[in-house]
């Protein structure tokens, strides 16, 4: 049975990045590219986005970042390993230069699929069915 979750990705900068205990994913870009896709599950995402900037020295001005809710899942309970597996998925679909982890292979869940809302940098949807990973519904 295919299990899915849709996000609903919200844009906001820097100086106005809130703390929010329900936000799970964020991702970063500048111009047109995408720079990094993280997530905030033991931490709030306001840390783990400041966390990500000072580990990369990354330049605030003109850096854009998306914050992705939960809007809908077909999961009763989110834990740890549906998030971890989300993000490992967004990152090999998409390869943000920032990321290392789930750049040379998918090791989660089968059966999942991801439909993004909101950011133009991130595929409408993505699935893994059977094993298989598709950048289309």
């Amino acid at each position: 049975m295919m299990e899915f979750v849709v996000l609903e990705w919200e844009k906001t900068s820097y100086k106005n990045l809130p703390n929010m205990e329900d936000c799970y994913f964020y991702a970063l870009s500048r111009g047109s590219t995408l720079l990094y896709i993280g997530i905030a599950y033991f931490q709030d995402v306001q840390s783990e986005v400041k966390n990500t900037i000072r580990d990369f020295d990354l330049n605030i001005h003109g850096l854009t970042i998306w914050l992705g809710y939960i809007e809908e899942t077909s999961y009763k309970r989110i834990t740890e390993q549906i998030i971890k597996d989300i993000e490992c998925l967004l990152i090999f679909t998409h390869q943000p230069p920032y990321n290392t982890h789930c750049t040379s292979s998918y090791t989660g869940r089968n059966n999942l699929k991801v439909e993004n809302q909101g950011c133009p940098y991130l595929k409408p949807c993505v699935k893994v069915e059977r094993g298989y990973i598709y950048d289309e519904c």
